[in-house]
């Protein structure tokens, strides 16, 4: 038998040096003949394929870029407006997928992480949304363009996520990575705060309409490189609530200091995000950790704290004149709110018409309506009511279904199953944040999409995957 060649042979120093060389000479020539922006094709292009070599013999740095670029590609359409964001997402994950088949020829990637509960969920949510293709009430087009955030995303980042990062250091490297991209969208927040808003943003504002739901006369609603100031708040407040959990339980004091700061960063974030609804995920994501632990010394001072949170919203008036306290406290008193009264009443109207379609109204129609059709101006507002509109009650059940394994499993694992504390804390972090996002996802709509839904997704799988990372652990520690 021949053996294969090692790829990684082929792109060693000498070989990016002499790409460099090259890209540097093929820019000055053509700029004096062709113009800058051949000049830059040409001379980038060398760069790209010994990226695209590097990654193809570790397609873990390929999943790692792909997961950065979902943190900015919605913001990045602000400043190219014709941007395929959804091509682009799809692109690299086949590519991380490809790459990751290639490998397995040398039994470089390991496939048995995806025999795992959620893989197998997941790809019965996929099959049943490709069946409602053949639903008569959307078209090819608009199920095409409304399946991947529905379905294809909640398969394929499990998936990548159980076969490529299925080692502890690697779960660790995936906080790291998130807890700096967190760190940069609050800041561009505290830009837009302080600095204010650039010319894209401000176009996006006063020209195609960002200002009816950022401008209000509560205050600016700030929204970084997000889609919006709703998806941004509930990305912030699942940041806040993992990385402060997490903080508790990491050996290293100089990576708890960090996350702390991240968490408290994170929570000022969702506070300036002005989104109300975003108030639940830290609510609901502490009480949860509350019951996960199992010790006393942190369900009795977690209940208080969480009570006295609460009364302070509630009951109290302190801190009213700070507009992001008093944004938040609204979200208490939610049931006077006009914009709530409308979502109810919109609601009432889909189950008038959502009575007799068991499989939905067909994907893509929801943000696709003309008019005629069922959800002609009414808008879906939140991520639960969109799968319920779109899939039916059948498809809102297997959605659920999915999140609830996840949580029973989840449980189970860390209350019997993982012995290592600091993996333990940490899977009790990522069950917390997913519960203060599903119900943050009864209020809003962000679970579909870019950066909130992929990073929700991963914190599944790696609380799929938990037992096999503990086993690794304790491996390790043996030998």
């Amino acid at each position: 038998m021949g053996v294969r060649p090692d790829i990684s042979a082929f792109w060693g120093k000498p070989l990016l040096y002499s790409l460099i060389g090259f890209s540097l000479w093929a820019l000055s020539a053509l700029i004096l003949k062709a113009g800058l922006v051949p000049a830059m094709v040409l001379a980038v292009t060398p760069l790209v394929g010994y990226l695209l070599i590097r990654l193809l013999e570790r397609p873990i740095l390929a999943f790692f870029c792909v997961i950065t670029v979902n943190y900015f590609i919605m913001g990045s359409i602000r400043y190219i407006p014709s941007l395929p964001a959804g091509i682009i997402m799809d692109g690299l994950l086949l590519l991380t997928l490809i790459f990751s088949l290639f490998r397995s020829r040398d039994r470089v990637i390991d496939w048995t992480g995806a025999r795992n509960l959620l893989t197998l969920l997941s790809g019965i949510w996929l099959v049943y949304c490709i069946l409602l293709v053949f639903n008569p009430a959307t078209t090819l087009d608009d199920w095409a363009a409304g399946v991947r955030g529905l379905a294809v995303y909640l398969f394929i980042f499990p998936l990548l996520t159980a076969v490529l990062l299925n080692r502890y250091k690697y779960l660790k490297i995936f906080l790291l990575l998130w807890s700096v991209l967190t760190l940069l969208a609050v800041f561009k927040a505290l830009m837009q705060k302080y600095i204010g808003f650039d010319p894209a943003e401000q176009y996006w504002l006063y020209v195609t309409g960002g200002s009816s739901t950022h401008i209000i006369f509560s205050g600016i609603r700030y929204f970084s490189f997000f889609t919006d100031a709703a998806s941004f708040g509930c990305g912030m407040g699942m940041s806040m609530v993992v990385f402060s959990i997490t903080a508790l339980y990491i050996r290293s004091k100089s990576l708890r200091f960090y996350y702390i700061a991240v968490a408290l960063l994170a929570g000022y974030g969702m506070m300036i995000s002005g989104t109300r609804a975003a108030i639940a995920v830290p609510f609901v994501g502490y009480a949860f950790f509350i019951l996960l632990s199992k010790q006393w010394k942190i369900i009795i001072p977690g209940i208080v704290l969480v009570a006295c949170a609460f009364v302070f919203f509630k009951y109290t008036y302190i801190g009213h004149g700070n507009t992001e306290i008093r944004r938040m406290r609204s979200a208490f008193n939610v049931t006077q709110d006009a914009s709530y009264q409308l979502r109810k009443a919109n609601q009432a109207e889909m189950r008038v018409f959502m009575k007799n379609q068991p499989f939905g109204i067909g994907i893509g129609k929801a943000k696709r309506a003309e008019p005629g059709d069922y959800m002609y101006k009414l808008p879906t507002d939140t991520s639960l009511v969109y799968v319920w509109v779109e899939t039916g009650v059948v498809g809102l059940a297997l959605f659920l279904l999915i999140f609830l394994i996840t949580f029973v499993k989840g449980l189970y694992d860390v209350w019997f199953q993982i012995r290592n504390k600091e993996l333990r804390g940490t899977l009790c972090a990522l069950l917390a944040g997913l519960a203060g996002m599903l119900a943050c996802a009864y209020g809003n709509e962000m679970l579909q999409q870019f950066p909130n839904g992929p990073i929700v997704y991963m914190c599944m799988a790696f609380i799929f995957i938990g037992r096999k990372l503990d086993k690794a652990i304790s491996d390790e520690a043996i030998n």
